[in-house]
């Protein structure tokens, strides 16, 4: 079973960052003796790179890291620090061995993805139009029955997503999907409104262009 790391990232105010160092090593001392635990690090912010701190704790297994998620030890850990850290994001990863996986998005340092709704929005804003038009062609090239054309369909989808989509957009919208520091709200909203207006938009132009 794929081991799991349960990352989370925060804003710390520089003043308070020898006391947070203090909580997190503590932190490491009661996940010592929670079930699951693998290890934990954290990454410190790096003024000109990135303004937030990364805390990667590794279990063995999901449900550990579901466990931990939400365990009063952790709660606590979160009141404690909740004075001088802000805009917490959280994510729970496969990993293997070694390091966990970033999803086709960011290799920068910081957490592996973004969170959950981004992935989900980006991703489908990529993969849509990409499975139109590959079907389409694929339609126009050769009669498949249709569990057959599906498979293909997807192939095609998926292979172009992974290896060229995502990437491409990860970097336009890096800002967005793994920001630096705390976004405005209006820039979160902005360009998620953004996103779903293309979606809309393609979906009416590939309504008129491939009807019937």
């Amino acid at each position: 079973m794929p081991a799991v790391a349960f990352v989370s990232t925060r804003w710390v105010d520089p003043e308070w960052e020898p006391d947070y160092v203090a909580r997190s090593a503590e932190l490491e001392g009661v996940l010592a003796d929670v079930p699951g635990y693998v290890s934990a690090e954290v990454l410190p912010a790096e003024p000109g790179s990135q303004d937030f701190w990364t805390h990667i704790i590794r279990f063995e297994d999901k449900e550990s890291s579901q466990a931990w998620a939400h365990s009063p030890e952790l709660a606590e850990f979160l009141r404690d620090i909740d004075g001088y850290t802000h805009d917490s994001e959280t994510s729970a990863v496969r990993t293997g061995k070694a390091d966990w996986l970033n999803f086709g998005f960011s290799s920068k340092p910081g957490p592996g993805a973004p969170v959950k709704w981004k992935q989900i929005l980006a991703g489908v804003t990529v993969l849509y139009p990409t499975v139109v038009l590959a079907h389409e062609a694929l339609g126009a090239l050769v009669t498949l029955p249709f569990a057959a054309s599906t498979l293909v369909t997807n192939a095609i989808a998926m292979s172009f997503v992974m290896t060229l989509g995502l990437p491409t957009l990860s970097k336009l919208l890096g800002f967005w999907l793994l920001p630096k520091a705390p976004l405005p709200l209006q820039i979160t909203v902005g360009v998620s409104v953004g996103l779903l207006l293309a979606l809309l938009v393609m979906l009416l132009i590939f309504g008129a262009l491939f009807q019937g």
